[in-house]
């Protein structure tokens, strides 16, 4: 209800899967299983109409009641906006009723998010022939998402976030990047993850997976920079590009700060604006999250300067992926050693490959501008 309160436009996905796996193992039916899939035959349908009809009633009820305690007037709209069709035969497997998305009616579901409703879809779906059948709530969102090019698709699930080999949370995966670690997740986390990969193919540019049992898991993943699930995106979606004229106050706004405790030398709006091609920027969502410049000295050698990064950006490694940048350029350029003139960071860079320097290995052209009063260390780096 907060994010229609902003005006964000919702369409809710049901999923009643762990539901109906409870049911089953109540029951002790046999819960048959093709490539994920789960086979549906017309007794379990029965039960499976059951639950999600249950579901979206106590749904109703709590959206109701949120009305209520915020005297919000929005709407919540369940209406035949999935047409299905039948899996049928795949591999020699009978799926039953078991189906897939035909189509989405996305015309109509923006309509209703239009007038600030939000609409609420489940799993079941008739097809032209008036069959109903079951489908895969991830599909459903995921089509749905692509047929609306959605900003956003949020998958949430038992498991949190994806793990790399080590168990590390991954909070950020590159869509190239999905095969690499596909092998590292569970079941549940894998049907999200095809699912994000689908939706991103299709032209949705960003896809999180999240955990249910984290409260206010979508509000952080979504207003903070390093969140608490896994970002599947078409690219890294904390990427290096050139600077830009129109970065000028994310930059000012992000070097102001270090500027003020002496760790980085002051430039005036001017100064900048004259030196933007010199700089490098990541960006996520309109914030400059972190710069960094590659001033040229001579055929030979470069200065790297005002390398910073948004301070609550560390999970993004920013500073690193800026320097990658940085030495990457340099050595298209055909530079040999990059330079950084540091007063509080030396430790930062020598972890990174720089040793001492000094004022005699600097070119002459940049001896002559180097600053006494600020007596900044200078290191060095053999490309």
């Amino acid at each position: 209800m907060l994010l229609n309160a902003l005006g964000v436009h919702l369409v809710l996905v049901q999923s009643t899967r762990h539901t109906i796996d409870s049911y089953i193992r109540e029951q002790s039916i046999a819960n048959t299983h093709h490539r994920h899939r789960r086979i549906t035959d017309e007794t379990l349908l029965k039960r499976i109409i059951e639950l999600v009809c249950k579901n979206e009633l106590i749904f109703r009820g709590l959206h109701t009641r949120a009305l209520h305690r915020n005297r919000s007037r929005s709407s919540l709209i369940l209406g035949n906006f999935i047409s299905a069709k039948p899996l049928g035969i795949y591999e020699g497997i009978d799926h039953k009723l078991t189906g897939s998305v035909r189509r989405v009616d996305a015309g109509g579901i923006r309509r209703q998010l239009d007038a600030g409703s939000v609409v609420y879809l489940d799993h079941l779906a008739h097809s032209p022939a008036g069959e109903l059948y079951n489908l895969a709530s991830e599909e459903v969102a995921a089509e749905t998402a692509v047929a609306l090019q959605a900003d956003k698709l949020i998958l949430m699930g038992e498991t949190p976030y994806c793990v790399d080999q080590k168990g590390d949370r991954v909070s950020e995966l590159a869509l190239s990047l999905i095969g690499t670690i596909r092998s590292n997740q569970n079941d549940e986390l894998k049907r999200r993850l095809d699912a994000a990969e689908r939706a991103v193919r299709g032209g949705v540019e960003r896809c999180h997976l999240l955990g249910t049992g984290l409260d206010g898991a979508i509000l952080t993943e979504l207003m903070t920079t390093e969140g608490n699930g896994t970002l599947v995106a078409s690219q890294s979606a904390v990427s290096v590009r050139q600077g830009r004229i129109d970065d000028l106050p994310g930059l000012i706004h992000l070097l102001a700060p270090m500027e003020e405790n002496g760790m980085l030398l002051q430039r005036s709006r001017d100064k900048l604006e004259a030196e933007i091609n010199h700089f490098y920027v990541i960006e996520q969502d309109g914030r400059i999250l972190g710069s960094a410049a590659l001033y040229p000295l001579d055929d030979q050698c470069a200065e790297l300067a005002a390398l910073t990064a948004d301070q609550a950006s560390s999970e993004h490694n920013i500073g690193t992926k800026l320097l990658r940048h940085i030495e990457e350029r340099a050595r298209a350029k055909s530079l040999q050693t990059l330079f950084v003139l540091t007063t509080q960071a030396s430790d930062w860079f020598k972890e990174r490959g720089f040793v001492m320097s000094s004022i005699k290995e600097l070119p002459e052209n940049r001896q002559a501008l180097y600053n006494l009063q600020r007596n900044s260390l200078i290191l060095k780096k053999e490309l």
